[in-house]
């Protein structure tokens, strides 16, 4: 599993229609190989928000680039940024077991 994580900036009074907008988009394309879909609202700057997609691979992630429903969608959000989203792929880490230090 990969997780494209997108850092997006919108007015914050129409923040819940654009979370709502997306999220319907996203759900009505199904994207092949796409997961889980999470938005996060920022507490500290009410236009700032981030998105999180679960996706199978890199693969399947970057195949849907430039399909009409790709484009469509990026139509659509795109009038609610107020400036141009970051994204990011990450992969998820486990942490190595650390030894448990009993006390004294």
């Amino acid at each position: 599993m990969i997780y494209e994580i997108l850092t997006q900036h919108v007015e914050p009074e129409k923040r819940d229609e654009y979370v709502k907008v997306f999220g319907d988009i996203l759900k009505k394309a199904n994207y092949a190989g796409s997961h889980a879909i999470k938005f996060f609202t920022s507490i500290e700057d009410p236009s700032r928000l981030m998105l999180m997609i679960e996706w199978d691979s890199v693969e399947a992630h970057t195949q849907h680039r430039g399909t009409p429903t790709h484009t469509a969608m990026r139509e659509a959000t795109s009038r609610y940024q107020l400036k141009r989203a970051t994204a990011d792929i990450f992969c998820c880490m486990k942490p190595k077991r650390v030894k448990q230090i009993r006390p004294f």
